[in-house]
């Protein structure tokens, strides 16, 4: 809480334990704060002193709890822990621990209004919120105090959970004295504490409570307004209310609330814990798929729930109203579901015939190709589309070499490599029953890299060697060669990004604290390779070693569609959805980000060449090629044929178009 410099409560001391004090940052229950100056390394830190002048086994267990949790605890989202001792100001020992400063820091709710941030926006910062509280559930830490006052943004917009001093760690075994001082009292803050919280007889608190003060923050966060209205309540009033009653829809608050984002708060303010996200984690996760407009996790809870928790408090009301109501929803489903069903089932039935008999028609005009490709090989054509076949459905992924050499396409069960210009169909390679999900070229066209849904295969056209490995994480979603061919690089639904060598072995891994890495890319210089990483708002440059050290980090808008990077320019390109083209350097700051505009309409699809020279830019009813070098177009608008995936050539030289069908044309370009 904000300090009060003419308070005569407290004398400022001028120095505790070597540490020059400042100010007074804020007051607690059992604790004051100051920003002090430290001598070694010179540094402002925050300092907490626990006030009083004598202390109970109690309070002290309690202080030392919260110095052992947070020294555990290593995340750019928690505030750090520096130092601990105690400091004697005359009156008596004080413990004291050191901890990191958090410059500009406001609390949460300040911090939203005073940007006026769209509900989209502090929802991503929620997100981030979420990502650094389940670092501490999966140490089996529970913070026990989740609250806007816990939670800080500093000057750059970057979150800090601080004050884990009511936290347990969820699987230490107490004794019996410990149960008996703990029982009886209330360890937090009322309006947030979770049903299980506030009920005496319960001691095995865990991250789903959590989970409800995070429930309860983001409803204060979508609504400016709480769940529960205990102003003026007696607390045993509160304590009832808590566990009993069911907080009103968010959507009457905020018509921006929809449905999907109503039930992500639901589930987490459910009375029973069994039905809430385990983790913080889950829930950061399904707001990312809510934010991408991905179907969530979370399902709303069931009518005989919700008619239980009725009957809980209007038992002799509600039994009989309950009966009729059954008996009128059995017959409306009769009435209503059952022909629908039975025609969903017929059309199911004809859709599946169909599209056996496009699919067995497109494998019978591979075979006839591949067999005319054996007697004679094809004549390329520069002036002239021509065709690539053999594919059995619609395509997820399309992308030709750094040479123009090869290109490469995959469909749900399918893998097709063919060289260019004669169209031959590799054959080399074991790719059953991969699942192919993401594809990448290294720069010097040599290996390909595939990855599935639970396996990697990476194959040398030239030589015909291929490596399959399993993945340590299922679904990854981003993938990168580097130039050489000797690394790849994904991101996965963790927030992480692992490096390993093309056989398998990892070499080394790291985290991003602003969300899923969407896009991978690798470029080489001077100093070696470089890889690039898009994430939520945000571009980082790593220096690739024995790990990813971080060279620059970047601050980009939404909606980016694709990244490349130039190391003969030293620089980096995206291209939005809007069609502004965004240019960073290799190294530098958020200053330097430089933006143009290249297209006014919505654009569908981008692409960047292996170079990173061209882009190639997908809209409505048009596609065009771009040269970065002049930031010009280097075509005219060509007509946008049948919906599909678009991919650029080596210097813009060509493009790819992959139809629904699983054919591929090749459109070279003068």
């Amino acid at each position: 809480m904000p300090s009060n410099p003419e308070s005569p409560k407290h004398h400022l001391p001028s120095e505790v334990a070597g540490y020059s004090v400042t100010r007074m940052l804020g007051e607690g229950g059992m604790s004051v704060v100051y920003a002090a100056m430290q001598r070694e390394p010179k540094r402002m830190v925050a300092l907490k002193i626990l006030k009083g002048s004598s202390f109970p086994p109690s309070a002290l267990r309690r202080f030392k709890r919260e110095i052992e949790i947070l020294g555990k605890l290593r995340h750019p989202g928690i505030a750090q822990v520096y130092d601990a001792g105690t400091w004697d100001d005359g009156t008596g020992v004080k413990p004291y621990f050191v901890m990191e400063y958090i410059p500009g820091g406001r609390e949460l709710m300040d911090y939203f209004e005073a940007r006026d941030l769209s509900l989209e926006q502090r929802l991503k910062v929620f997100v981030r919120i979420c990502a650094a509280v389940d670092h501490g559930h999966k140490r089996k830490i529970v913070h026990r105090d989740l609250k806007p006052g816990n939670i800080l943004v500093d000057e750059n917009g970057e979150v800090k959970v601080i004050d884990y001093g009511v936290a347990r760690v969820s699987e230490v075994e107490v004794n019996s004295q410990t149960m008996h001082t703990e029982a009886g009292r209330l360890v937090g803050t009322v309006q947030y504490m979770a049903p299980e919280q506030v009920d005496m007889a319960m001691q095995d608190i865990d991250t789903r409570c959590d989970v409800y003060a995070l429930g309860v923050l983001l409803y204060q966060v979508c609504t400016g307004s709480m769940p529960h209205d205990l102003d003026g309540q007696p607390i045993f009033e509160a304590m009832r209310t808590i566990r009993e009653d069911a907080a009103p829809s968010p959507r009457q608050s905020n018509s921006e609330v929809d449905r999907d984002l109503e039930t992500i708060i639901f589930k987490c303010l459910e009375k029973e814990r069994g039905r809430r996200y385990s983790r913080a984690g889950e829930l950061g996760r399904d707001l990312l798929r809510y934010l991408r407009s991905e179907p969530i996790e979370a399902r709303r809870a069931s009518l005989g729930y919700r008619v239980r928790l009725g009957l809980r408090r209007h038992r002799t009301v509600a039994l009989s109203s309950v009966a009729v109501l059954l008996i009128l929803m059995l017959a409306v489903v009769a009435i209503i579901f059952v022909p629908k069903w039975a025609s969903t089932q017929r059309e199911a039935a004809l859709q599946s015939q169909i599209d056996s008999a496009q699919q067995g028609q497109a494998r019978a005009e591979a075979e006839r190709d591949d067999a005319m490709q054996e007697q004679a090989p094809r004549q390329w054509v520069p002036q002239q589309p021509y065709v690539l076949k053999g594919l059995d459905s619609r395509l997820k992924a399309c992308v030709i070499n750094a040479t123009g050499t090869a290109c490469c396409a995959i469909t749900k069960s399918s893998i097709g490599i063919w060289t260019l210009p004669d169209a031959r169909r590799w054959t080399g390679g074991d790719t059953g029953e991969l699942d192919p999900d993401h594809i990448a070229y290294s720069r010097n066209g040599s290996i390909v890299a595939i990855s599935g849904r639970s396996e990697m295969a990476c194959f040398d056209t030239a030589s015909g060697t291929s490596h399959r490995w399993e993945l340590p994480k299922q679904n990854p979603v981003s993938l990168a060669v580097s130039d050489d061919g000797s690394m790849v690089a994904l991101g996965f639904s963790d927030f992480s990004v692992s490096l390993y060598q093309i056989d398998g072995r990892r070499i080394t891994r790291t985290t991003s604290s602003s969300g899923l890495i969407t896009h991978l890319v690798f470029a080489t210089d001077d100093q070696g390779p470089i890889l690039a990483g898009v994430s939520d708002e945000r571009l980082t440059l790593w220096r690739v070693g024995d790990r990813l050290k971080t060279q620059s980090r970047y601050s980009i808008p939404v909606g980016i569609l694709d990244v490349a990077l130039n190391p003969h320019t030293s620089l980096a390109y995206l291209v939005t959805d809007t069609g502004t083209l965004l240019t960073c350097p290799l190294s530098g700051d958020s200053l330097d980000v430089q933006r143009q505009t290249l297209v006014s309409a919505k654009v569908e699809q981008a692409d960047f060449d292996a170079g990173g020279t061209h882009v190639l830019l997908v809209e409505s009813g048009s596609i065009s090629v771009w040269s970065l070098e002049q930031t010009q177009r280097e075509t005219p608008l060509m007509p946008r044929g049948a919906a599909g995936i678009y991919a650029l050539g080596p210097g813009g030289t060509m493009f790819a178009h992959g139809s629904r069908l699983g054919v591929v044309t090749i459109t070279p370009l003068n």
